[in-house]
């Protein structure tokens, strides 16, 4: 009995002190409140961009479908599709020996007139050097008659221009494409052979809502960025804003591209920014802003605590907020670590100097 008795006390004085160490081990892994660590800026009166964004199409300045003015065989192409070409350079020609033969001929024909004119002219009294400027008008038109000079020089015209009619030259510098025809093969005045675009001038078009025409005016500038090419941003300017409203509630706007390169050209998707600056006012970035009970909250440091506060937001860009109430310049607001900050926070700022806003 006594054994069992010595047995139950010991069991009792182990219990005991295994609660008064794990006691202790919670005393000791009890965490101690840290501070926060946040970037902090000072909010000042400064130029905020109001941003209008849209999405837009470039377009060749200058566009046209060639087509040959008669259908024949074509016998050559010396152009295939991206090829670049200056003004007035041969693109491809259908076969034409026969009406280049007519030419030669009609040149011959053309010469032996004028001889046959110098000769009247003598006849008539006038010498071989005399214009026939000169030589009165009655007597001009007997010279013509007789020589067959001006019948000569028009068969010599048509015979030209039938032969010009199966060359296809650049009607201004560009870049070749949708050329799928080939050497052989005939072709109608009605088939396009090929597409020529300007590579130089560019223009985008795109469309925006009609509330937003207070943001848009002709010589404005505008920041269009292709999707296809994420790093790459042009300039344009603004040259029409058509004056009709779509059943959509939509306006038409055409931009010129600005120095436009070899990366950008007819037919891509590009993301439009266009800016409007207003002057000061009090603008934020938008790492500033969090949102508490879906409404938007600015936290600021007061004496080492953060301080929440309720703003109102009036415009946004891609970047900032323009606030109408809620914040002031010389306030000092959080932009890190503040999504799950609270209010009376203890925490450590870290200054980060204002970025200047470019008009």
């Amino acid at each position: 009995m006594k054994k069992l008795l010595c047995l139950i006390l010991l069991l009792a004085s182990i219990a005991c002190n295994d609660k008064t160490n794990n006691h202790n081990l919670e005393v000791e892994t009890t965490p101690t409140t840290s501070k926060i660590a946040v970037n902090t800026t000072i909010v000042t009166p400064q130029i905020f961009n109001a941003q209008v964004v849209a999405n837009g199409i470039v377009e060749a300045t200058h566009r046209s479908e060639l087509r040959f003015k008669t259908g024949e065989q074509l016998a050559n192409i010396y152009v295939s599709n991206g090829k670049r070409v200056i003004q007035g350079v041969l693109l491809a020609n259908l076969d034409n020996q026969l009406l280049k033969n007519a030419v030669d001929q009609a040149q011959i024909n053309l010469n032996n007139a004028n001889q046959k004119l110098l000769e009247e002219k003598i006849n008539f009294g006038y010498g071989s050097k005399a214009t026939m400027d000169s030589i009165p008008e009655h007597v001009q038109k007997t010279l013509y008659q007789l020589s067959g000079y001006k019948e000569a020089k028009n068969r010599l015209e048509n015979a030209t221009i039938l032969y010009e009619q199966t060359l296809l030259k650049a009607p201004f510098a560009g870049t070749v494409a949708n050329l799928v025809a080939k050497e052989g093969n005939f072709i109608t005045s009605a088939e396009v052979f090929c597409t020529l675009l300007s590579h130089d001038k560019l223009d985008v078009v795109f469309q925006i809502m009609e509330n937003e025409l207070a943001f848009v005016e002709i010589g404005q500038n505008v920041q269009l960025s292709p999707f296809a090419i994420a790093d790459k941003n042009y300039i344009g300017i603004i040259t029409e804003v058509n004056p009709l409203v779509s059943k959509e509630g939509l306006v038409r706007i055409k931009a010129k591209i600005n120095n436009p390169d070899t990366a950008i050209f007819d037919g891509m998707n590009v993301r439009i920014f266009i800016n409007k600056p207003i002057q000061n006012l009090t603008v934020i970035p938008k790492e500033a802003v969090v949102l508490r009970s879906n409404r938007e909250v600015v936290f600021t440091v007061q004496n080492g605590l953060s301080k929440w506060n309720y703003v109102k937001i009036a415009q946004e860009n891609h970047s900032q907020y323009a606030l109408s109430e809620g914040i002031k310049p010389g306030d000092t607001i959080i932009i890190s670590n503040n999504m799950n900050l609270a209010h009376d926070a203890d925490v450590t700022p870290t200054f980060i100097e204002p970025i200047p806003i470019k008009n």
